[in-house]
């Protein structure tokens, strides 16, 4: 018989349960897509209880629907919560809008969710590989077990949105430019304690104020003369005084 404490027993964790880290999405974008197009028929009448989600929608009542609703509101598809879930006003656009349109709609779903984004933000315009996004998602916080499961999913989702394209290992992401959005760029504020950037000192314009007086010139000086004239002076002393007063501008 074994004594208590000599038999090491494994904890496995459940299919579907986090293991801590920051989040993403465990689905990927292609299906989530899919169950979208189902909860905007489903919710079409207003929200449904996530009993009717977990099996009419996602098409699993146990842990494992639950990871899907939860990746649908990570990709911004979803809103609501166990007593409700509606499809989000994106999920509709994105039924609605004719597929030509659905391009730029699939981007900003990839994008929501926050270490998605920091990824692509990280390798925008770059040919990574599979090896690096998984150290870039540790740098994120992405548990140590999940980060090659994390780069998958991003991986796959990120070409279903036309923001990458793969080639055997090889991952390379559109352009922000491309895209026809400046790149990302830290937010510079005012000793660090206020949100509202600097202005630039190029700018040259002030608040969109257009009563705002105009500034002096800060090379001209301004001062102000006060003149009195001595009535007894003969007339070519005082023709001297005028002509020097109105050479210096006081008159």
């Amino acid at each position: 018989m074994t004594e208590q404490g000599d038999t090491h027993v494994k904890r496995k964790m459940p299919k579907g349960v986090r293991k801590g880290g920051t989040r993403f999405p465990r689905q990927t974008l292609g299906d989530s897509l899919a169950w979208a197009k189902k909860l905007v028929a489903k919710t079409h009448l207003g929200p449904q209880p996530e009993g009717v989600v977990l099996s009419g929608v996602v098409g699993n009542s146990n842990s494992v629907g639950r990871v899907r609703l939860s990746t649908l509101k990570q990709f911004g598809l979803m809103e609501g919560d166990s007593k409700g879930y509606i499809a989000s006003d994106l999920a509709k656009r994105i039924e609605a809008a004719p597929t030509e349109e659905r391009s730029a709609l699939y981007r900003a779903a990839v994008l929501a969710p926050p270490v998605f984004k920091a990824l692509f933000d990280t390798f925008h315009g770059d040919e990574v590989t599979h090896a690096k996004l998984k150290q870039r998602a540790a740098e994120l916080k992405v548990h140590p077990e999940e980060t090659g499961k994390c780069a998958d999913v991003y991986v796959t989702s990120m070409v279903t949105a036309g923001l990458a394209t793969l080639d055997g290992d090889k991952i390379a992401h559109l352009s922000a430019i491309d895209m026809g959005t400046p790149p990302p760029s830290p937010l510079i504020t005012e000793q660090g304690d206020t949100d509202e950037p600097k202005v630039a000192d190029d700018d040259g314009e002030g608040p969109e104020d257009e009563t705002q007086p105009e500034a002096p010139n800060p090379k001209r000086a301004i001062f102000n003369v006060n003149v009195t004239l001595d009535s007894s002076l003969d007339t070519e002393k005082l023709e001297r005084q005028l002509r020097l007063l109105k050479k210096f501008g006081a008159i």
